[in-house]
């Protein structure tokens, strides 16, 4: 019995992944059923009928043409680093108030997978806020967050653009001289902008050339928390960290306007990614008569505990008979480095600044770049 267990197991596994397809794939092998509850005289049962009487491989031309593999990849803006600039989340504070400001721009790039569309893509975030400290070994803090992402998708026209704005919340705690704990939690408002080329030509001739477009509405939660350990010796400074960060972006179902009778129906939708962190950083204190700069060195390793390959089922407006289409997006990647290279400065009078660049290596298919600068400047 406990063989034949494993033997349906298996077997159960493979005809799961047998049955996983493509969106490709999947429009190609659907446009029967779907066409089939079309609503008569719709624009969907023409593009139906042109693509019936389109030639050889008409279903496969018009599948590839719709670009559903777009749809999945709209979730990757939600995976990159949420979390505030190191500079918001520092514990080496005098007791009072202070201001501080960060700005960051970035690149994106996605490659290599399957189900879901490559893209270039840029990246920005603006943050404000205040900080309190209590004492030399507590901060409590709240910044303004706006980010925006703006992707644009090879292969076609269609593109992606995103902005959130909210609130985060931010404290530390001095353990020790050496060791400081921080976190971070927040909520971010936002909409997506969603633009979803649709072309293709069939071997009769028939040539379809649009777009469908669609607005929706986002929320993003984030949180994290961190430990970090100091290790003085004379000018130089070794930093180790460890630390857990979770962001979850949950996206409104929508219904695309134009299209051409190609408009689809995307449900409700919410990605998660939950992260572990490692870091060691190499630094130098070097002194001059405006105050003490510290460049800085940074490696670290990230590894996704969330975030894997999920089925999406997505269906046409004028599609009486809401047939699915369904399809699997991606693994995110399971694992990947960060180095940095950055500097801090602190200036006579209760200033400092930071400037850091860095960015991703040894992923599978996301790549990341970011340069962050800020600002902090401590009241009387």
């Amino acid at each position: 019995m406990p063989v034949l267990r494993w033997v349906l197991l298996l077997l159960a596994a493979w005809v799961g992944a047998a049955n996983a397809q493509s969106p490709d794939t999947a429009l190609a092998n659907g446009w029967n059923t779907l066409c089939a509850g079309a609503t008569p005289g719709s624009a969907l049962a023409n593009r139906c009928a042109e693509i019936f009487a389109g030639g050889p491989n008409s279903r496969e031309r018009a599948a590839g043409g719709n670009f559903l593999g777009e749809i999945p990849g709209q979730g990757r803006a939600a995976t990159r680093d949420g979390a505030p600039d190191d500079d918001a989340l520092r514990t080496d504070l005098g007791a009072g108030w202070s201001v501080f400001a960060s700005a960051d721009t970035g690149r994106l790039t996605r490659r290599d997978g399957t189900n879901e569309a490559p893209f270039d893509g840029d990246t920005g975030a603006l943050s404000a806020g205040v900080d309190w400290a209590p004492s030399p070994d507590w901060q409590l803090g709240l910044l303004a967050n706006h980010t925006r992402d703006e992707l644009d998708f090879l292969g076609s026209q269609g593109s992606l653009r995103t902005n959130f704005t909210g609130l985060i919340a931010v404290g530390g705690w001095s353990l020790t001289d050496a060791i400081a704990l921080d976190g971070y939690a927040g909520r971010l408002q936002g909409d997506y902008r969603v633009r979803r080329a649709i072309n293709f030509t069939l071997l009769s001739g028939v040539a379809i050339d649009t777009v469908a477009n669609a607005s929706i509405d986002a929320e993003r939660s984030l949180a994290g928390v961190g430990l970090t350990w100091a290790i003085p010796n004379g000018a130089w400074e070794w930093q180790l960290g460890a630390g857990l960060d979770w962001q979850r972006t949950e996206l409104d179902a929508y219904a695309e306007t134009g299209g051409s009778g190609l408009a689809l129906l995307v449900p409700a939708r919410a990605i998660t990614s939950r992260r572990g962190r490692l870091d060691a950083a190499l630094a130098r204190n070097v002194s001059a008569n405006w105050g003490v700069w510290q460049p800085m060195l940074r490696l670290g390793w990230r590894r996704e505990f969330a975030n894997p390959a999920r089925p999406l089922a997505v269906t046409f407006v004028n599609d009486g008979s809401a047939t699915p289409i369904r399809f699997d997006t991606d693994d995110a990647d399971p694992a990947w480095g960060e180095v940095g290279l950055g500097a801090v400065f602190i200036f006579t009078g209760g200033h400092s600044a930071f400037i850091e660049y860095r960015q991703r290596f040894g992923h599978d298919f996301l790549q990341e770049r970011l340069l962050s600068v800020g600002w902090r400047m401590e009241l009387p």
